[in-house]
């Protein structure tokens, strides 16, 4: 049919541009997350990879989401201001059959958005959590001299400069733990050792302070064993049901985290009525806003959506169906009536 090629063409002539583009900057913004996350994790080029890729669904998620939805509401905008739809409507199409041809792509696109969400997100982010637990119980660490920041485990360590294995003038402080609220160790040298999977810190000629309210402890020592950075590895062997389940089960967070993935993997499909409210307009009387209709009201669902889930989630799940009958009132109208 020349109308589906005409719309299939105009959309995707805008899909796959601003895709690549927004697929970019995401990557960029995960490896810079990567970046910080494993500081003080030594990692080759193999273990950035399989990081990045755990990193893939999450960001196509919003990715796919938004370009898809901007892709349709500026395809069909552009056909308008070309006068190709208004050739279409003369020629005895009407909206209808614009949807009709939208509607199994609109299906498609929050199907797939399900996945992502509800199956890949979830999985991948475990096994993310998973292998950087794994690299750093396999002693892969790398302090850095004069660097501040570097973690390990609970600690903050700086060191004044490293020579082999062994590291001199290290700083170590901690305000983690319950029964000590600050920790800090001085040593002028040290190194870490791998014993049967338990990771130590073994420190040399120090001092150590331990803050007990009301009381300050100090230790003077030759040798210190810090152990136990790290909590043991432990593969995910949860069940995808049994982790989204306990949404409704009282955990609030998952609730919040359900409502955020449910609405956005419907946002393309229940936005179908706004596609066509925005994009299908007359040059002869409408000035071309279509970049503005899309960040607004783009935007506009969801931060309200965001709101709504951080607050109200169980409410939030109401939003597409109200979404849907606003774009459909809208639809009927201003577009139905007119063309």
């Amino acid at each position: 049919m020349l109308l589906k090629r005409y719309i299939l063409r105009a959309i995707g002539e805008i899909f796959f541009p601003f895709f690549f583009v927004l697929f970019f900057i995401a990557s960029i913004i995960l490896l810079l997350n990567i970046a910080m996350l494993t500081n003080g994790v030594q990692l080759n080029m193999g273990d950035l990879m399989r990081l990045y890729l755990y990193g893939i669904p999450a960001n196509l998620f919003f990715v796919v989401a938004l370009t898809f939805y901007s892709a349709c509401v500026l395809g069909l905008s552009k056909l308008s201001y070309d006068s190709e739809m208004l050739v279409f409507f003369s020629l005895g199409v009407s909206p209808k059959d614009v949807i009709r041809i939208l509607t199994p792509l609109c299906i498609l696109v929050s199907f797939v958005l399900f996945v992502f969400s509800f199956v890949m997100t979830p999985n991948s982010k475990q096994a993310y959590k998973d292998f950087i637990s794994f690299k750093r119980n396999e002693i892969n660490i790398d302090l850095k001299p004069g660097d501040f920041g570097q973690r390990i485990g609970d600690w903050l360590v700086y060191i004044d400069s490293k020579e082999a294995n062994i590291y001199h003038g290290l700083v170590l402080y901690a305000n983690t733990t319950e029964q000590v609220k600050e920790n800090f160790i001085i040593a002028q040298s040290g190194k870490i050792e791998n014993k049967q999977g338990v990771l130590e810190l073994v420190l040399y000629n120090g001092e150590a302070y331990f803050s007990d309210t009301p009381y300050l402890q100090r230790i003077e020592f030759k040798e210190m064993v810090v152990r136990n950075f790290f909590a043991e590895t432990q593969n995910s062997k949860y069940n995808i049901l049994t982790y989204w389940a306990s949404a409704f089960q009282g955990d609030y967070k998952q609730l919040k985290r359900f409502s955020q993935s449910f609405c956005t993997s419907l946002f393309p499909l229940v936005s179908i009525f706004f596609i066509l409210f925005f994009g299908i307009k007359n040059p002869r009387f409408h000035k071309n806003y279509a970049y503005f209709y899309v960040l607004g009201s783009g935007s506009g669902y969801l931060l309200c959506m965001y709101i709504v889930s951080m607050n109200f989630p169980a409410l939030s799940l109401l939003l597409p169906f109200v979404w849907l009958f606003a774009g459909w009132y809208c639809y009927k109208k201003y577009i139905k009536r007119f063309y």
